[in-house]
């Protein structure tokens, strides 16, 4: 997509530009397969890992390990703040950001697993945050139809500041996990229930 801003000079222009890029890349598999490689990637080597009774990890590797991915990751989220790329940065940036994010996500998880996630293993296995990391797969599926549900009944344009992207981004969060709680409650609970119980009856 390039820079948004430019995009948005030329509305005419923008508006079936953004469509094209959702309909023939944002929501397809083949745009976001590199995330699934990834973990796939990432659970072969924790398989192996445990196979060989691999022993910890140097405090030089840590170190090195929390540097780049810390940087990577940061870089793909934040990197595009105030610059204006060319259509070849933006191709790059397009192609490369989803599969450093998911490298760096993927060395968080790594070290966890392996017991060396330290502080930051403490806070993602906080009790509290239980309940939210199960929920965290139905709002990423229901929050495209909230979002949707709620740019499709805008008859106003919207002024562009934090203010209101912040207001935005926690109204549609708060939104979508409350829909993923029902959805959750009536299609994967009861299911996932009845898989246990079918279960528990075959083994018997």
């Amino acid at each position: 997509m390039g820079n948004i801003v430019d995009f948005a000079e030329d509305l005419q222009n923008f508006l079936p530009s953004l469509m094209d890029f959702f309909n023939k890349i944002y929501t397809k598999s083949y745009a976001r397969i590199e995330a699934y490689l990834v973990g796939i990637l990432l659970a072969y080597i924790i398989y192996r890992r445990k196979q060989n009774n691999s022993g910890k990890l140097n405090t030089i590797t840590l170190w090195i390990g929390w540097i780049l991915a810390s940087g990577v990751a940061l870089t793909c989220q934040f990197g595009l703040y105030h610059q204006k790329l060319s259509l070849v940065a933006a191709s790059f940036y397009n192609a490369l950001s989803r599969l450093g994010f998911s490298l760096g996500l993927g060395w968080v998880i790594f070290v966890c697993v392996i017991g060396q996630g330290d502080a930051v293993n403490s806070i993602l296995s906080w009790k509290p945050l239980i309940p939210l990391s199960r929920l965290t797969y139905c709002a990423y599926l229901v929050h495209p139809v909230v979002m949707t549900a709620y740019f499709g009944s805008i008859r106003a344009l919207i002024e562009f500041n934090h203010i209101n992207v912040i207001m935005l981004y926690l109204g549609i969060l708060f939104i979508s996990y409350a829909a993923a709680l029902m959805t959750s409650l009536l299609f994967e609970s009861p299911v996932i229930r009845l898989e246990r119980l079918l279960r528990n009856k075959l083994s018997s």
